[in-house]
């Protein structure tokens, strides 16, 4: 008979964006219109930048934005008025956007049962503002933006559970997710952007979305017994 997920995993980590929402598109698109005064070349250097970094903050972003593709002095009052206004036009866009496939049919099968995290590069505040309205806040254990960096959200998950790093998978999108799984000692699960491409090092297991993720846990933990 086979055995249900929790009786292999203590936990499942999720990054947000491109991993449960629909929503790297949107972003890229906001962090360009930020940008429409500048020229084509900027924007899509911009855009580039944004898909190469998923999973970093929106305001470190900025700040690359302005001081390594722009040249500017990097002004934190400018950096948090840019961030202000790719928050308000951002945070209803997430609220509408598809789920990624798998991703509602997983959560919704396996919520209540084995315990389910979200870990976001979103600030925090903004990140469960999302969760609450897109109705998710019952599925999940816990819900954290940032700051802190995911690994430390991830270690302190994992110590004040009791969790065994090694029963515990992050699933993400982000070279920032798969840095956190490693610096922790997680299995990794990535996910494919819908373009069809990733930022994994050769090797890494990566799935197309998120239909595929209970054989790809079932494989994983099989591999560690």
């Amino acid at each position: 008979m086979t055995a249900p997920l929790q009786d292999l995993w203590d936990a499942i980590l999720f990054d947000f964006d491109g991993v449960l929402c629909d929503s790297n598109g949107l972003k890229g698109d906001t962090f360009e219109t930020l940008y429409a005064d500048e020229t084509p070349e900027v924007r899509a250097a911009i855009r580039a930048f944004h898909h190469a970094n998923g999973g970093m903050p929106r305001r470190d972003k900025l700040r690359r934005f302005e001081g390594d593709i722009l040249g500017r002095p990097v002004d934190e009052a400018r950096i948090a008025a840019l961030a202000d206004r790719f928050a308000a036009t951002v945070e209803q866009g997430v609220v509408r956007c598809a789920p990624i496939p798998g991703a509602a049919e997983f959560v919704a099968a396996h919520a209540g049962r084995l315990p389910l995290f979200v870990i976001s590069a979103t600030p925090h505040e903004e990140m469960n503002r999302i969760v609450d309205a897109r109705g998710m806040r019952p599925q999940f254990v816990e819900v954290y933006g940032s700051p802190p960096a995911k690994a430390e959200t991830a270690a302190s998950i994992i110590a004040r559970h009791g969790f065994r790093t090694e029963r515990v998978a992050f699933v993400g999108d982000a070279v920032q997710d798969i840095a956190a799984a490693t610096a922790l000692g997680l299995p990794f699960v990535g996910v494919r952007d819908r373009d069809g491409s990733h930022p994994f090092p050769e090797g890494t297991l990566v799935i197309e979305d998120l239909r595929d993720l209970e054989g790809v846990l079932r494989g994983l933990a099989e591999g560690h017994q």
